[in-house]
């Protein structure tokens, strides 16, 4: 299959003003290299998308999505219900349908215990939706210490799965979030992934009408999932060498204290120094690679 190239450098810089991209002032030694293991390659028809999987937070989910994807699932699906400003919601639509799926329902993984062992750089206590926000692995997250617990949040370009009423329905179907952050989603509704790179091309998925809770009929223009990929399947060459910006950096820390405290000559009226988990940019850069930069490939369907 012929698959489009990921978008260039200057497209790249449109999208970090909307949530995930490249920085020209990240410092060097403040990125992690994202494992090919846990990341997934949509390709769409105006370019692709690469998903981060959160396997510390949503474990069975995450092994069925792997699953799904390297069997070519998703291929030739479609988004189906797409609400502007809120989310793009793909599959083979068993999640709407109300029948009992194919694969098999996932447990739902809405928030799991707190540890020490994972890194947290707080970003606000309180929050509006927790008593307190942070980052972990670049991951916007939320915790509770007095209760032990600890979740993802619902910032644009998370990627969690759909489910009916009752809490263990998720089985196929996923969303995006593509607008302001539905935080009240949180804890409701697994999250087991993130979109680092594309969301431009996430932002052109079409929508449907808000009258029909974003429903597309079936014989309406709709996006198509043309393939979704393990980034372990693909040629080193293709898909680079990936790394996040290290959430747990000191330059992270320093540039939270600068959004946090806004002192520059533009603000006439200062703002409060709080700060908003899904408003801080994550950023992701894309390096070259050679066949001796990464693990030999699994075999595709």
């Amino acid at each position: 299959m012929t698959r489009t190239p990921f978008l260039q450098a200057a497209c790249t810089c449109l999208v970090l003003l909307a949530l995930t991209t490249a920085t020209a002032d990240a410092e060097e030694g403040t990125w992690r290299r994202a494992d090919p293991d846990y990341l997934v390659v949509l390709t769409l028809p105006d370019g692709e998308v690469l998903i981060e999987l959160a396997p510390a937070f949503a474990p069975r989910t995450v092994a069925q999505f792997k699953e799904l994807v390297g069997k070519g699932f998703y291929d030739g699906l479609d988004f189906y219900r797409v609400i502007d400003g809120f989310v793009a919601q793909g599959g083979d639509g068993s999640d709407m349908a109300g029948t009992t799926p194919a694969v098999p329902t996932l447990p739902a993984e809405f928030e799991r215990a707190w540890s020490d062992e994972l890194p947290f750089t707080t970003v606000q206590m309180p929050d509006l939706f927790a008593p307190e926000t942070g980052f972990t692995d670049g991951f916007a997250a939320a915790r509770d210490l007095q209760n032990g617990r600890i979740w993802l949040t619902h910032c644009p370009g998370v990627v969690a799965m759909a489910r009916n009423n009752a809490p263990d329905t998720g089985s196929t179907d996923f969303y995006i979030v593509i607008g302001q952050a539905p935080r009240y989603l949180d804890r409701n509704l697994t999250i087991f992934g993130r979109v680092i790179d594309g969301m431009a091309v996430v932002q052109r998925i079409i929508r449907g009408e808000a009258s029909a809770n974003g429903m597309i009929p079936e014989d309406a223009p709709r996006t198509e999932i043309v393939d979704a990929a393990l980034a372990t399947t693909l040629p080193p060459a293709e898909l680079g060498i990936v790394e996040v910006e290290e959430t747990g950096s000191e330059a992270f820390a320093e540039m939270l204290e600068t959004r946090r405290h806004r002192g520059k000559p533009f603000f006439h009226h200062t703002p409060p120094a709080v700060l908003d988990v899904c408003q801080i940019p994550v950023a992701t850069r894309r390096l070259p690679a050679t066949e001796a930069d990464a693990p030999a490939a699994e075999a595709r369907p």
